[in-house]
């Protein structure tokens, strides 16, 4: 079985490796940094080395830069498409926003493997999200719950699974004013949002993240103010 993580959220990677080590909780787990020396002869070593103790191992090959139009990793494509039938659990992951599809060792992977995006959480991806995690809880929310949840309890993926697993505890069908009492609000996580979309120059995400805040019924003033510590910028006539 392979699995192919990619995003820029690396927090949403390590949630699901996580959740991939919770999946196969019988195997022996095997780490290989594609960018380090000898990664390429560690990584075949995993794959055709069968384990004494376990019926199978679980390898994450982290850094997977082979996937990209730019590898930078000590690793070629061909190290894994030519293993392809593994009785193993490979996982790739790298930290991109898109994988090279033009090559045809991608393309090969991409067929062979259940692809998970790992992209940042805003906007309409964060409701997904969260209707994903409802529907592993066994969660419902009513329509006015859903999205007073949305907007208050931030886009980190780790939050959301605790907040979504803390609900789902307490009762399958939360009413809205369980979901606000048991809820922790998230602002902060917004600010990361809109400095990465300030600096990428990504205005439908920049307007996403402050939408969240207002609907928050933060007041512009303090969302720029929050805006302005962490990214070290100064406006005019804030600071």
């Amino acid at each position: 079985m392979i699995y192919l993580l990619y995003g820029t959220d690396e927090s949403r990677i390590r949630q699901k490796k996580r959740q991939l080590k919770e999946k196969y909780p019988e195997t022996d787990s095997v780490v290989v940094d594609c960018l380090q020396p000898g990664a390429a002869a560690r990584l075949e070593q995993a794959l055709d080395t069968a384990d004494l103790f376990a019926s199978r191992k679980l390898i994450f090959a982290d850094n997977a830069t082979f996937l990209c139009a730019k590898n930078t990793s000590q690793v070629q494509p061909e190290v894994v498409t030519k293993r392809l039938e593994t009785d193993d659990v490979l996982v790739l992951s790298v930290k991109t926003e898109k994988l090279d599809k033009r090559k045809k060792a991608v393309k090969m992977l991409e067929q062979a493997a259940q692809v998970i995006p790992c992209l940042p959480l805003d906007g309409p991806a964060q409701k997904a999200y969260v209707q994903e995690l409802m529907k592993e809880k066994q969660l419902e929310l009513d329509p006015d719950s859903f999205n007073w949840f949305c907007s208050h309890a931030g886009c980190d993926p780790v939050i959301l699974e605790s907040e979504i697993e803390k609900l789902s505890v307490f009762d399958r069908h939360p009413s809205l004013e369980d979901v606000k009492a048991l809820t922790t609000v998230e602002p902060v996580s917004n600010v990361f949002i809109m400095t990465d979309a300030l600096f990428d120059k990504n205005g439908l995400r920049l307007l996403a993240a402050y939408r969240n805040f207002r609907d928050q019924n933060m007041e512009p003033l303090a969302v720029v103010m929050l805006l302005a510590g962490r990214s070290g910028f100064c406006f005019r006539g804030v600071c």
